[in-house]
């Protein structure tokens, strides 16, 4: 019943975002690099654990108390630069992050998966 809800709720928030931009790897990597942005990390703590993006908060999407741990941790005046393991959960943030005031998002598009791909070379 758990796995219905967030399923649910990630749906719904991914169809409320906004067209925020989404980033190449290498845009990406540009855009972590300047001083007013946050680089978030969606995933699960397990997954952050096994490797993320060098600075990167970790929230994650599937707690329930993403909302309150969001608005607590993040500065609605920096830029917000999200990112999961393909894109559909960094998504959904956005949307929610959104409806919480945050418009100044971008995402990685294709996520920590891209990221390790483009930067193994």
């Amino acid at each position: 019943m758990k796995k219905l809800i967030i399923a649910a709720t990630t749906m719904f928030f991914a169809a409320c975002a906004p067209d925020f931009p989404a980033l190449s790897p290498d845009e990406f990597a540009e855009a972590i690099r300047q001083p007013d942005l946050l680089l978030v990390d969606v995933r699960t703590p397990e997954e952050y654990a096994e490797g993320h993006i060098e600075g990167a908060l970790n929230i994650n999407w599937r707690d329930t108390a993403f909302a309150q741990q969001a608005a607590e941790q993040l500065d609605k005046t920096k830029t917000i630069a999200l990112y999961c393991k393909a894109g559909r959960r960094s998504h959904a943030a956005a949307g929610k992050l959104h409806t919480m005031g945050f418009d100044r998002i971008v995402e990685l598009k294709g996520g920590y998966d891209a990221w390790k791909t483009n930067n193994e070379n």
